[in-house]
């Protein structure tokens, strides 16, 4: 293909190169640079084109592996540690150092003022035990005696033993012996005789919460003997033994007035008794009496007086002769439990020189080789015109021989009560007496019928 020839101006061709023109010569040299002309006005910014698509970054080029870390280089050489010497062997515990004398102990303070007491009494002592049971009945002793001012007071024994020795203690009046319990509170004694005992009581003395013994020595033992009117106790045990022929657990003359709580126990080769009383007016509440001798052993004895028993429990055994309760004066029993056990003839309730009344009671007699007698009677009052009564109700009445025995001058009136046991008299003459019984039946609950 051939291009199209193309005409370009004379003027353009001369500005490509250099021309001559021949008519006016040669070329004269440039003048001087005249002074530069103003600057043309600029032309007008043209439109920014558009930015190209930016190229793809150029591959870049692969790092060189990176060169191994050279090998460490070795250490300086430490200079050697001299070896460790070996260790040497313990050597033995030396002595200990001899150790200074103490210095002396300075000079004891003087005692400051006495505090005041914790508990602050006026009228009250209080006994404490010493170390030997000697040497505490002599405080005992000493704290009765140092009360002559004729007050009221509180004698307080600790719990402990105080023997009195062979002597009995005499209370005063007004004082009140109070122990710390019949447990843990012991007075004894082996005072012996006809009017004495470890205690010997006085009108408005009275003793509690302990208990009182007596271990025989010469002539009666007697735990607790009083004469007076007014003397009293309760809450307390009393024990009587080895006494010469007779041992009394309690021995009361001409006392008025309630003993309550009250526990006794009598023995003797002889005649044991575990409370008696003389010409009382008493009431005998929550009592027990035991009595265990050699020829003759009461539970309960009174003479003359009047005495009730209420919520009692009277035994005696081992003798040869027992009995539970014996009056030789006016009695009531309320809920009582008379035993008679053993020997040669045994008695619950025995009535002699009395009038007697039992309700709600147990009179029992058991285990005697001759005689056995739940309630039995018998007066030697010589005058026949004068005669004794004893009254059962709601009773048990049972002994082998007689559940009841009517002696001489007795009328006997029993009601609604079991007489286990005959039932019998000593005589039948007129005008000694007699018998009447209403509901009465056997212990195979068959009527029985009286004499």
């Amino acid at each position: 293909m051939k291009l199209k020839a193309t005409a370009f101006p004379a003027v353009f061709l001369c500005l490509l190169v250099a021309c001559t023109d021949p008519s006016t010569g040669s070329q004269g040299e440039a003048g001087p640079t005249g002074p530069a002309g103003a600057p043309g006005a600029k032309g007008d910014t043209g439109a920014k084109g558009d930015i190209g698509p930016t190229g793809l970054p150029g591959a870049k080029g692969d790092t060189g592996a990176k060169g191994d870390i050279g090998p460490t280089g070795l250490p300086g050489v430490k200079g050697d540690k001299g070896d460790t010497g070996a260790k040497g062997d313990i050597g033995p515990t030396g002595l200990p150092g001899v150790k200074g004398d103490k210095g002396d102990t300075g000079a004891k303070g003087e005692i400051g003022p006495t505090g005041l007491p914790g508990v602050m009494y006026v009228r009250t002592k209080v006994v404490s035990p010493g170390a030997t049971d000697l040497e505490s009945g002599t405080a005992l002793r000493a704290a009765i005696d140092g009360i002559t001012d004729g007050a009221t007071w509180r004698v307080k024994l600790e719990p402990g033993r105080y023997d009195l020795g062979s002597t009995a203690l005499l209370l005063k009046a007004g004082i009140s012996l109070e122990g710390s319990g019949p447990e843990v509170t012991f007075v004894r004694s082996s005072a012996g005789g006809n009017t004495t005992g470890t205690l010997v009581g006085v009108s408005g003395a009275v003793v509690s919460a302990l208990t009182v013994q007596n271990q025989g020595g010469s002539g009666p033992a007697m735990a607790i003997y009083s004469e007076g009117e007014t003397f009293t106790f309760h809450d307390l045990v009393a024990t009587a033994q080895g006494g010469t022929n007779d041992s009394y657990a309690i021995y009361l003359k001409g006392a008025k007035g309630t003993f309550e709580r009250v526990r006794t126990s009598s023995s003797s080769s002889g005649y044991a008794n575990a409370f008696r009383c003389r010409d009382c007016t008493a009431r005998l509440h929550d009592l027990q009496a035991e009595a265990r001798g050699g020829t003759q052993s009461v539970g309960i004895y009174t003479a003359f007086g009047d005495v009730t028993l209420h919520d009692v429990t009277a035994s005696a055994m081992g003798a040869t002769d027992n009995w539970g309760v014996y009056t030789d004066g006016n009695m009531s029993l309320v809920d009582v439990e008379a035993l008679g056990s053993g020997g040669t003839r045994s008695t619950g309730f025995f009535v002699g020189e009395g009038n007697a009344t039992v309700r709600d009671s147990v009179l029992r007699a058991t285990g005697a080789t001759t005689a056995n007698e739940g309630l039995s009677s018998f007066t030697d009052f010589s005058q026949s015109a004068v005669f004794r009564t004893v009254a059962v109700h709601h009773s048990v009445l049972e002994g082998g021989s007689a559940s009841v025995y009517r002696a001489r001058y007795v009328d006997l009136r029993i009601a609604n009560s079991q007489l286990a046991g005959p039932i019998t008299q000593r005589t039948s003459t007129a005008g000694t007496g007699t018998f009447a019984c209403v509901g009465v039946y056997s212990e195979a609950f068959a009527p029985a019928v009286c004499p």
